[in-house]
């Protein structure tokens, strides 16, 4: 969830990207455009369209207030107002990378796969370089399950940006899924890296662990996991710490210790059974001889 800093940030960039962007031909229609950018400002989203809506019945060619329009239909889960409202700022201007984008990423969101693919594809046809796209694409790829394509998009994002943390996550996630689990921990190292929010943190330290595990170097796995017990406030995600942190104890022989954790991670419900499983191995290693 964005932080209030962070949202205020966000919107500000946002409304100022696409303001300046745009020629308004009739005083009329920037009158309302700035209105609704103040509303869009306070999240007050739902006046701010009434007055985006009046600016495009005065002016309809302004892609800028097509494109703060579709953000608020989205904000408001208005959404097939916010792909339609999206699609007209592209109609008005045809290399508005932006638009492009917000609207891959809003057909990802709504399951329309191969609608995302031709929109993130016909951005990079105009800004092949942009970071944004490309990772929208290869995020499209990697819930796709073909991490190969994956792969090559999130390399060309952080390519192109080398502190995109987010891309380097499912980057990681992605080289998992191939169980190229050293691949995966080097791109998770630089998610953590270049990440200063903590729920981000937790998480990438968790999956660092889990992928430093995985290729049975347990001292580091021991190292990430803990720092993101420390780090996250996730019930699920301290579960699973605890669970990996129990497969390392295990795999070192320290029985007593991996117990512990594995029965901590039984607290959750997502955990409960598999830690329960591993419990009772290690307590009953003869039910389980053949």
């Amino acid at each position: 969830m964005i932080n209030r800093v962070s949202f205020l940030l966000f919107i500000t960039l946002f409304i100022m990207g696409t303001i300046f962007a745009q020629e308004v031909r009739k005083p009329e229609a920037g009158q309302a455009y700035n209105a609704g950018n103040s509303f869009a400002k306070s999240r007050k989203y739902k006046e701010a369209i009434v007055k985006y809506l009046e600016a495009i019945k005065v002016d309809n060619n302004f892609p800028g207030a097509n494109f703060n329009l579709a953000f608020c239909y989205e904000k408001t889960n208005q959404l097939k107002k916010a792909e339609s409202s999206y699609k007209n700022a592209i109609k008005l201007d045809g290399k508005f990378a932006k638009a492009y984008i917000a609207l891959g990423n809003l057909q990802l969101k709504i399951e329309k796969q191969s609608e995302a693919i031709n929109t993130f594809k016909a951005a990079l046809s105009f800004e092949p370089n942009s970071a944004k796209a490309n990772y929208g694409l290869g995020k499209v790829y990697y819930k796709q399950k073909k991490y190969e394509d994956a792969i090559k998009y999130f390399q060309n994002a952080v390519k192109n940006n080398p502190k995109y943390a987010r891309a380097y996550n499912y980057l990681g996630l992605s080289y998992k899924g191939k169980r190229q689990y050293k691949s995966a921990s080097e791109a998770f190292e630089k998610a953590v890296a270049n990440t200063n929010k903590n729920d981000l943190k937790g998480n990438y330290y968790y999956r660092l662990g889990e992928a430093y595990v995985y290729s049975k170097d347990y001292s580091k796995g021991e190292s990430a996991l803990q720092q993101a017990l420390k780090i996250t406030r996730k019930s699920n995600i301290k579960a699973a710490c605890n669970f990996y942190l129990g497969e390392v104890y295990k795999n070192k022989n320290q029985t007593q210790k991996a117990i512990q954790f594995f029965a901590q991670a039984a607290k959750n419900r997502t955990w409960k059974q598999s830690a329960d499983y591993e419990i009772d191995l290690l307590k009953n290693p003869e039910k389980y001889s053949y």
